[in-house]
């Protein structure tokens, strides 16, 4: 028996010799995954850190380090709902100035990379962080960003070699519409950036025409004349648009492009102004012009002429292979909304579902407007709407207050309590496992969630006893 219990007590102990090692790490598959959730839990600790310090790190010489920071800083946008961080002024100025600084970067190396992508993105989420409460900064950023925008765009369609891809000139163009909505304090400031746009249009894309950053273009500018009133458009800044929109229809052999002057013609016509757009609906004294005809207005003469334009090309489109292959369901539908509406004047109705509210659109104007903030927020659109109360404003939105959670009225007993049902499996992990940060520590974890929600439900179960909300009633207790 001696020998025995010697033995088992040898193996006790080398087992706990064994346990004080540091694990040797093997080589192949198994090396990589360690090393891969190692760096996979590093990345959740560095994207915890302050939207300041990742503003300080785009200073940095090294593009790819800035680059992998302007990743982590779009994510945080895109990702966080806790904005209280980003309106803070010292540190959207410093964000502001780092993103300024990567599109520099591309400039001066003559490349237009990834790293002005993110940037030009960043400043848009910014500004309309930025937007909901502080209008003197939002203004700001916009004096500050938007002649740099407005050249970059610019030299760096100039340097885009045929076929490349020209995503990054859009998101230029996105972020210039997005400062100018937010910080422009006036409709002269809006023209400011409708002026940049349309010289791009006229002056760079005429000589080398690109489809894709051309419906950027006019998509910005018609979004920003959607957020001008009528009587507060420029007279004399917009004289011919509607001939270039006209030429636009009847000759581009791109038909995504013809739909979308399609579309911008029915809102010039919505606006009901086409003397500050066309030259022809004019006299020498500079009254609107009446048909000879019939003695009817100009504008209903225009009016009849570009719906059968608008019919021929959707006639044409629709015999066109080609065509057909370009122009999804959606561009087939908005040129049968264009024709109705130039027929009737009336925008066809539609709506769109936010949560639990619906956000209703019966103009040109507002279908432009959603159609472009759809475009430059993709998925988070529906977040920011519910959220954001300048694009609230913006789309007069209100939604309904969401209806806090109704516990169910009741109470589990002290029998099922001692069952376990009041409790939470928790899986036995390491503290130097991988995924221990993640599922035990963090606050969105698995864990802390049912924990919350739990607390949540006692102390609404028992402030509402306490408070008497609830009352029971008994057969017995009846008189």
């Amino acid at each position: 028996m001696a020998k025995g219990s010697s033995f088992y007590v040898k193996i006790k102990h080398q087992q706990q010799i064994l346990k004080t090692r540091t694990p040797i790490e093997f080589q192949g598959d198994e090396d990589t995954t360690l090393k891969t959730e190692r760096s996979k839990n590093s990345e959740d600790l560095v994207f915890e850190k302050p939207l300041s310090e990742f503003a300080e790190e785009l200073f940095q010489k090294k593009g790819p380090k800035r680059e992998k920071v302007l990743e982590l800083i779009l994510q945080k946008f895109t990702n966080s709902s806790e904005h209280d961080e980003f309106i803070t002024k010292g540190i959207s100025l410093t964000l502001l100035h780092g993103c300024h600084n990567c599109i520099k970067s591309d400039l001066n190396t003559g490349k237009c990379t990834k790293e002005t992508y993110l940037a030009s993105r960043i400043i848009g989420l910014l500004q309309l962080d930025v937007g909901i409460e502080n209008d003197s900064l939002a203004h700001e950023i916009f004096e500050d960003s938007i002649e740099k925008l407005g050249n970059s765009i610019s030299k760096f369609y100039q340097g885009l070699k045929p076929g490349s891809d020209s995503s990054t000139i859009s998101s230029l163009m996105d972020s210039l519409a997005i400062i100018t909505l937010v910080g422009g304090n006036s409709p002269e400031d809006t023209e400011r950036s409708m002026q940049i746009i349309w010289r791009f249009l006229h002056e760079e894309l005429v000589c080398k025409p690109d489809t894709q950053v051309m419906i950027s273009s006019i998509s910005a500018w018609s979004f920003l004349l959607a957020s001008i009133g009528t009587r507060r458009i420029s007279s004399k800044l917009w004289k011919g648009s509607l001939s270039y929109f006209s030429n636009l229809l009847e000759e581009s052999d791109q038909s995504v492009l013809r739909i979308k002057a399609a579309e911008t013609i029915a809102h010039i016509v919505e606006i009901d102004a086409i003397e500050k757009f066309s030259v022809d609906a004019m006299d020498f004294n500079g009254k609107l012009l009446t048909c000879k005809e019939n003695g009817g207005s100009m504008r209903e003469e225009m009016r009849k002429n570009w719906m059968n334009k608008v019919k021929s090309v959707v006639v044409e489109l629709s015999r066109s292979n080609a065509s057909r292959k370009d122009l999804t369901k959606s561009h087939q539908s908005s040129s049968s909304d264009v024709i109705a509406f130039l027929k009737s004047g009336g925008c066809p109705k539609t709506t769109l579902l936010i949560g639990q509210d619906v956000l209703s659109i019966s103009k040109w104007s507002q279908l432009i407007q959603v159609d472009f903030m759809k475009q430059f927020l993709g998925s988070s659109f529906i977040q920011h709407v519910k959220k954001n109360k300048l694009i609230q404003d913006f789309y007069d939105f209100a939604p309904r207050a969401e209806a806090p959670h109704q516990s169910e009225l009741y109470a589990s007993s002290s029998e099922e309590e001692s069952a376990g049902i009041r409790y939470v499996f928790q899986p036995v992990l390491e503290l130097k496992n991988p995924h221990y940060f993640r599922v035990c520590v963090s606050e969105n974890s698995i864990l802390n969630k049912e924990k919350t929600q739990k607390m949540r439900k006692k102390r609404f179960l028992s402030a509402s006893k306490n408070a008497g909300y609830y009352s029971a009633s008994f057969g017995d207790d009846e008189g």
